[in-house]
């Protein structure tokens, strides 16, 4: 078993990716894993973000742009999350609404396992690494013995994610609309 962040945050990954693929073999049993998927999920972003992020930039200043753009991806996922929560499990909507969550999920841990961990891994000590896992699972811990609650992006990061895209008009643009632009734009390809 892990004790250092880096294998703390792997470990999760693999736990999610099998919440994914149970989600996608065991129709009946979806109501349960999305609940469970749901928890761990926002129980690792913000375990992240909390703790292991801010270290990753107090380390490597340079790498905040990174930091950001990882914390975005979480919320999008949490959007996503929501709106699966709300379909119906058994509908062609949950299926496709799962089927984007799979995608944007496993591309931000392949972006986060390549570019971020091993960032983290060359910055802080292993020492330190032990320390960052026992204050990422406390506040994991902390975040689950709550109801769960699905966070989304802020109009500035939305509007990050629009420039970045080179999505035009976005400053103009409601919260709503920003999001709808955004997922249109990112299905175009």
């Amino acid at each position: 078993m892990a004790t250092d962040v880096i294998g703390l945050i792997k470990e999760d990954h693999r736990d999610v990716e099998s919440l994914f693929e149970r989600l996608q073999k065991m129709p009946e049993n979806r109501p349960a894993l999305l609940a469970e998927l749901a928890a761990k999920f926002i129980a690792h972003s913000e375990g992240e973000e909390d703790v292991v992020y801010p270290l990753l930039a107090r380390r490597r200043p340079e790498e905040k742009e990174e930091v950001h753009h990882g914390a975005e991806e979480h919320h999008e996922a949490e959007e996503m999350l929501s709106r699966l929560l709300e379909s119906d499990p058994e509908s062609t909507e949950f299926d496709t609404l799962l089927r984007e969550l799979v995608a944007a999920v496993s591309h931000h841990v392949e972006e986060e396992e390549t570019d971020i961990l091993p960032l983290l891994e060359q910055a802080v000590s292993l020492e330190e690494r032990v320390r960052a896992g026992k204050a990422f699972s406390r506040r994991k811990a902390e975040v689950l013995a709550k109801p769960i609650k699905p966070r989304s992006r802020t109009k500035e990061e939305l509007l990050h994610q629009a420039k970045e895209l080179e999505l035009e008009g976005a400053s103009g643009m409601t919260k709503d609309e920003l999001v709808a632009a955004i997922r249109q734009k990112k299905q175009q390809g």
